[in-house]
């Protein structure tokens, strides 16, 4: 009876232990760091790719970018963009795509960007996209230095 006591009180002095909303998915911010610089180069790579702008897009990645993608690996811009650049730049022009989250955080002269985007496709079929990116500040730019992306339904 102690214990109920001792956790109804404690639960009244403080209501914020229960505010964590009715979705499990629910988070205080969603975007958060998308104004950042490093946030801006990953919103500008993805403007890139959806315009089939192949200059802008590798002009974003580190020369020596890491980027793993459905269970494949390309180890530099140049492997990218001679691989699977064009046909990512050919199906991400046709989906709708609505950035649900996106938080950054800059550690010196390095960030992680970490994203999840809700995706349609012309046919009408939807998915969700995750985005791990690592940047980092070379000579006072940022560019993509990793990219881990995968899909979900």
């Amino acid at each position: 009876m102690r214990n109920l006591l001792v956790a109804f009180i404690l639960a009244a002095a403080s209501p914020s232990l229960f505010a964590h909303g009715n979705k499990p998915d629910e988070h205080q911010s969603k975007l958060s760091g998308s104004e950042t610089v490093p946030g801006q180069v990953v919103l500008a790579f993805h403007k890139a790719l959806r315009e089939q702008n192949e200059v802008t897009a590798k002009s974003l990645l580190s020369d020596d970018v890491i980027i793993v993608e459905g269970g494949g690996i390309e180890r530099s811009a140049q492997e990218y963009a001679s691989h699977h650049m064009l046909s990512d730049m050919k199906f991400v022009s046709t989906l709708s795509s609505e950035l649900r989250e996106h938080k950054v955080t800059e550690y010196g002269d390095s960030a992680t960007s970490l994203s999840v985007s809700k995706n349609t496709t012309e046919s009408g079929k939807t998915y969700r996209s995750y985005e791990t990116a690592i940047l980092t500040k070379r000579n006072g730019k940022w560019k993509i230095a990793h990219l881990h992306w995968s899909t979900a339904k």
